[in-house]
Protein backbone atom coordinates (compact mmCIF):
# COMPACT_ATOMS: atom_id res chain seq x y z
CA UNK A 1 0.00 0.00 0.00
CA UNK A 2 2.95 2.32 1.02
CA UNK A 3 4.34 1.53 -2.50
CA UNK A 4 1.17 2.41 -4.25
CA UNK A 5 1.05 5.81 -2.73
CA UNK A 6 4.91 6.32 -3.19
CA UNK A 7 4.17 5.61 -7.02
CA UNK A 8 1.18 8.39 -6.83
CA UNK A 9 3.01 10.68 -5.16
CA UNK A 10 5.81 10.46 -7.57
CA UNK A 11 3.65 10.65 -10.64
CA UNK A 12 1.97 13.72 -9.29
CA UNK A 13 5.80 15.79 -8.60
CA UNK A 14 6.08 14.60 -12.58
CA UNK A 15 2.89 16.23 -13.65
CA UNK A 16 3.62 19.02 -11.70
CA UNK A 17 7.43 19.52 -12.49
CA UNK A 18 5.85 19.01 -16.24
CA UNK A 19 3.21 22.15 -16.03
CA UNK A 20 6.20 23.97 -14.39
CA UNK A 21 8.68 23.80 -17.16
CA UNK A 22 5.55 24.17 -20.04
CA UNK A 23 4.57 27.64 -17.91
CA UNK A 24 8.57 28.64 -18.34
CA UNK A 25 8.46 28.07 -21.51
CA UNK A 26 5.65 30.15 -22.56
CA UNK A 27 6.56 32.64 -20.10
CA UNK A 28 10.24 32.71 -21.43
CA UNK A 29 8.61 33.07 -25.53
CA UNK A 30 6.38 35.36 -24.43
CA UNK A 31 9.37 37.51 -23.09
CA UNK A 32 11.57 36.98 -26.58
CA UNK A 33 8.14 38.47 -28.43
CA UNK A 34 7.79 41.76 -26.33
CA UNK A 35 11.44 42.44 -26.66
CA UNK A 36 11.22 41.84 -30.20
CA UNK A 37 7.98 44.07 -30.18
CA UNK A 38 9.83 46.69 -28.21
CA UNK A 39 12.98 46.74 -30.25
CA UNK A 40 10.82 47.20 -33.26
CA UNK A 41 8.90 50.00 -32.05
CA UNK A 42 11.73 51.84 -30.96
CA UNK A 43 13.38 51.27 -34.17
CA UNK A 44 10.35 52.40 -35.66
CA UNK A 45 10.26 55.60 -33.88
CA UNK A 46 13.48 56.56 -34.51
CA UNK A 47 12.72 56.46 -38.16
CA UNK A 48 9.99 57.93 -38.07
CA UNK A 49 11.96 60.60 -36.20
CA UNK A 50 14.84 60.55 -38.86
CA UNK A 51 11.95 60.56 -41.72
CA UNK A 52 10.67 63.69 -40.61
CA UNK A 53 13.52 65.99 -40.27
CA UNK A 54 14.29 64.28 -43.90
CA UNK A 55 11.02 65.63 -45.24
CA UNK A 56 11.69 69.39 -43.24
CA UNK A 57 14.96 69.35 -45.01
CA UNK A 58 13.73 68.34 -48.03
CA UNK A 59 14.75 70.88 -51.04
CA UNK A 60 12.90 69.13 -53.59
CA UNK A 61 10.00 66.60 -54.36
CA UNK A 62 12.78 64.48 -55.80
CA UNK A 63 14.56 64.41 -52.27
CA UNK A 64 11.04 63.87 -51.00
CA UNK A 65 9.78 61.00 -52.98
CA UNK A 66 13.66 59.76 -52.37
CA UNK A 67 13.36 59.85 -48.63
CA UNK A 68 9.98 58.34 -48.65
CA UNK A 69 10.80 55.71 -50.91
CA UNK A 70 13.56 54.69 -48.98
CA UNK A 71 11.63 54.76 -45.63
CA UNK A 72 9.07 52.15 -47.28
CA UNK A 73 11.50 50.25 -48.67
CA UNK A 74 13.51 49.81 -45.12
CA UNK A 75 10.40 49.15 -43.44
CA UNK A 76 9.73 46.22 -45.60
CA UNK A 77 12.58 44.88 -44.46
CA UNK A 78 11.99 45.45 -40.95
CA UNK A 79 8.73 44.16 -41.06
CA UNK A 80 9.51 41.19 -42.38
CA UNK A 81 12.62 40.44 -39.96
CA UNK A 82 10.39 41.44 -37.35
CA UNK A 83 7.63 38.46 -38.43
CA UNK A 84 10.55 35.86 -39.19
CA UNK A 85 11.74 36.98 -35.37
CA UNK A 86 8.20 36.42 -34.06
CA UNK A 87 7.29 33.50 -35.72
CA UNK A 88 10.61 31.94 -35.02
CA UNK A 89 10.11 32.66 -31.16
CA UNK A 90 6.39 31.11 -31.13
CA UNK A 91 8.26 28.33 -32.99
CA UNK A 92 10.66 27.53 -30.31
CA UNK A 93 7.96 27.94 -27.57
CA UNK A 94 5.71 25.16 -29.27
CA UNK A 95 8.94 23.05 -29.77
CA UNK A 96 10.35 23.73 -25.99
CA UNK A 97 6.53 23.24 -24.97
CA UNK A 98 6.29 19.55 -27.09
CA UNK A 99 10.09 18.31 -25.38
CA UNK A 100 8.34 19.14 -21.93
CA UNK A 101 5.20 17.57 -22.42
CA UNK A 102 6.76 14.58 -24.00
CA UNK A 103 9.48 14.63 -21.54
CA UNK A 104 6.94 14.30 -18.82
CA UNK A 105 5.10 11.53 -20.90
CA UNK A 106 8.31 9.18 -20.59
CA UNK A 107 8.67 9.10 -16.70
CA UNK A 108 4.69 8.35 -16.45
CA UNK A 109 3.88 5.12 -14.76
CA UNK A 110 0.31 3.19 -15.27
CA UNK A 111 -2.42 3.76 -12.99
CA UNK A 112 -2.65 1.63 -10.44
CA UNK A 113 -5.84 -0.72 -10.50
CA UNK A 114 -9.26 0.97 -9.09
CA UNK A 115 -9.17 -1.91 -6.30
CA UNK A 116 -5.39 -1.09 -5.39
CA UNK A 117 -6.08 2.75 -4.76
CA UNK A 118 -7.90 3.41 -1.06
CA UNK A 119 -11.62 3.81 -1.25
CA UNK A 120 -10.68 7.01 1.77
CA UNK A 121 -9.00 9.19 -0.53
CA UNK A 122 -11.70 9.07 -3.15
CA UNK A 123 -14.56 9.39 -0.25
CA UNK A 124 -12.32 12.38 1.32
CA UNK A 125 -12.32 14.21 -1.91
CA UNK A 126 -16.19 13.42 -3.04
CA UNK A 127 -16.76 14.98 1.02
CA UNK A 128 -15.07 17.83 -0.49
CA UNK A 129 -16.93 18.50 -3.08
CA UNK A 130 -19.67 17.90 -1.60
CA UNK A 131 -19.44 20.03 1.09
CA UNK A 132 -18.33 23.07 -1.84
CA UNK A 133 -21.49 22.53 -4.00
CA UNK A 134 -23.56 22.73 -0.65
CA UNK A 135 -21.62 26.06 0.21
CA UNK A 136 -21.71 27.34 -3.20
CA UNK A 137 -25.83 26.77 -3.29
CA UNK A 138 -26.26 27.79 -0.03
CA UNK A 139 -24.36 31.57 -1.05
CA UNK A 140 -26.96 31.35 -4.54
CA UNK A 141 -29.70 31.16 -2.28
CA UNK A 142 -28.38 34.53 -0.51
CA UNK A 143 -27.68 36.35 -3.03
CA UNK A 144 -30.71 36.04 -5.33
CA UNK A 145 -32.64 35.71 -2.23
CA UNK A 146 -31.30 39.32 -1.19
CA UNK A 147 -31.93 40.61 -4.95
CA UNK A 148 -35.98 39.54 -4.64
CA UNK A 149 -35.69 41.16 -1.32
CA UNK A 150 -34.26 44.46 -2.46
CA UNK A 151 -36.54 44.46 -5.32
CA UNK A 152 -39.56 43.78 -3.44
CA UNK A 153 -39.44 47.29 -1.36
CA UNK A 154 -39.00 48.92 -4.79
CA UNK A 155 -42.23 47.31 -6.65
CA UNK A 156 -43.67 48.50 -3.34
CA UNK A 157 -43.02 51.86 -3.43
CA UNK A 158 -44.13 52.01 -6.66
CA UNK A 159 -47.52 50.60 -6.56
CA UNK A 160 -47.75 53.21 -3.58
CA UNK A 161 -46.83 55.64 -6.12
CA UNK A 162 -49.43 54.86 -8.72
CA UNK A 163 -52.01 54.90 -5.69
CA UNK A 164 -51.45 58.10 -4.89
CA UNK A 165 -51.78 59.29 -8.22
Amino acid sequence: MAGETDQFFEAWKKQVDTSLRVMDAVVESAAKMRATQLSAANETHERMQALEKALADAKSAQEIWGAQWSWALATCERSAAYWRALFEAMTEANSSMGRCLQDGMQGAVPAPSVEAVPSTGFAAVDNVYREMLRNSQKLLQFTTGAFATSAAPGSAQKGDAKKAV
